[in-house]
């Protein structure tokens, strides 16, 4: 049984004395620094449950998959598995993104997924998503809400697997469907566009019990992501120090320089460049000079 199922202890014993189980010395990453940041900079723990929450259109799946295809090719066993979109749409979604290794099934029943989950050893689960599941028990709503959230979180920590559970969210901005998951889940995302551009997409970790919370901002394209960060303003808070646009600016001072100069003279990733650059020639405060890998960037 992973150590995470285990009784509440009514004895006061000093965390000195507490020994460390092993599952928390079996985490595993994606290899992908920015979006390991995400989850605390410290992988996923065996049986840890999380929850994506966000408006339809928003990039949910692109995002899930492409997690499950990064931990694939490094020797995870993973799946996908839907209520809402058949497999075709779904592998059709997958190649855009170059998502060639990750598993899709079609499930609702919440006990039929748990048996394949238990059955087939996963380690890293995704339902899409939550007001989608059903359950075979016969439950009025309320309990039938209950029993799907305990039986998600309760399989995850007896099997060690990581499960992430998809939330939608209404037009007035609140969860759709039974707000129990949220409530027991170890981590909770909320991912909403970008209000500046339209190319990025914030991600606000609320809560994780195994790491700590944070926000990062990641550019979508038809490709999906590249889980390059960049910079921007958490609603709400002041940003510390320059960013990567002021770094930009600052190499722009006194010369014209392209790309590759730019990206060698800040240390900016190449995806990170592109979107600065084409946020700050929106903004006026950059020209841009001739096109493709050709073009030349001055500052106004």
């Amino acid at each position: 049984m992973n150590v995470l199922t285990s009784t509440s202890n009514s004895n006061f014993t000093r965390a000195s004395d507490v020994e460390i189980p092993d599952v928390y010395n079996r985490r595993f990453k994606t290899g992908k620094e920015d979006l390991d940041s995400v989850f605390g900079g410290m992988g996923f723990l065996p049986g840890m449950t999380f929850t994506l929450a966000a408006a339809p259109g928003t990039g949910k799946t692109s995002m899930l998959v492409q997690i499950l295809e990064l931990l694939e090719r490094q020797g995870k066993k993973t799946a996908y598995i839907s209520g809402e979109e058949g497999i075709e749409q779904l592998a059709f979604t997958a190649k855009r993104l170059g998502v060639t290794r990750v598993p899709l099934a079609n499930l609702t029943s919440i006990d039929a997924i748990c048996k394949e989950i238990k059955k087939q050893k996963f380690d890293f689960v995704v339902l899409d998503s939550l007001p989608a599941l059903t359950t075979d028990q016969d439950m009025n709503k309320a309990q039938a809400e209950k029993y799907i959230s305990d039986t998600i979180v309760q399989t995850a920590k007896e099997n060690e697997t990581v499960i992430g559970t998809i939330l939608h969210f209404t037009k007035t901005g609140t969860y759709k469907g039974s707000t129990l998951l949220p409530h027991s889940v170890d981590c909770n995302m909320i991912m909403t566009r970008n209000k500046e551009d339209d190319g990025l997409r914030d991600i606000d970790v609320t809560k994780n019990r195994f790491g700590s919370t944070g926000f990062v901002s990641f550019p979508i394209t038809e490709t999906g992501f590249d889980f390059q960060a960049v910079e921007t303003e958490r609603p709400g808070m002041k940003s510390k120090g320059p960013t990567k646009q002021d770094l930009v600016l600052q190499a722009l001072t006194n010369t014209p320089k392209g790309v590759q100069t730019l990206i060698n003279e800040t240390e900016i990733s190449a995806g990170y460049m592109t979107t600065i650059l084409r946020n700050l020639v929106n903004e006026n405060k950059v020209i841009k000079t001739g096109k493709g890998s050709g073009a030349v960037y001055s500052k106004k």
